[in-house]
């Protein structure tokens, strides 16, 4: 694992180990999630087929090690049951990855994420992520980010704060 942090993103490589358990989580998560991946219920997400279905899974919870990797929990491993109960790292972290290089924070309305939480956003691909920066989920529900016509929040990357301030912040882990 290498970890580089620049002023306002860190970029975190996972090793070898870490990917093989990110893609094992992500193929339980796809057969525990028990949906064809064409179905709408994917927040609006179509997938070519079931590999790429598979993938989406497999990059998000690297996208997941990664964050833990951040905050220095090495061991780390993704839950295979993702219902928001529970955190995604740590005790009030969610992490949110995204394909796109200048993607946007998305927190879907009425989902279960929990308002004392934060988000963070992940970009990359294994095994090379770059955390791009986070907003408390209670900021991040806030009318002026609601997506004009999808039922969810989509926050810019302008929008978020920089990693570094994390740690530092009410929220800091």
């Amino acid at each position: 694992m290498v970890m580089l942090t620049m002023p306002q993103v860190a970029k975190v490589i996972l090793d070898r180990t870490q990917e093989i358990t990110a893609h094992k989580i992500g193929l339980e998560r796809a057969i525990n999630f028990n949906a064809d991946p064409k179905d709408s219920n994917q927040y609006g997400q179509r997938f070519a087929n079931y590999h790429e279905f598979i993938w989406q899974k497999a990059e998000a919870c690297g996208a997941e090690t990664a964050v833990a990797n951040y905050f220095g929990d090495y061991g780390f491993t993704p839950k295979v049951d993702v219902v928001h109960e529970e955190a995604d790292v740590g005790e009030n972290i969610e992490v949110k990855w995204t394909k796109h290089i200048n993607g946007h924070l998305i927190i879907q309305e009425g989902s279960k994420a929990r308002p004392n939480d934060v988000a963070i956003l992940v970009t990359g691909f294994s095994p090379v992520y770059i955390l791009l920066g986070w907003m408390p989920i209670s900021m991040a529900t806030q009318p002026r980010y609601k997506h004009p016509h999808q039922n969810n929040y989509w926050i810019p990357r302008a929008s978020l704060f920089e990693m570094q301030y994390l740690k530092r912040s009410n929220y800091g882990v």
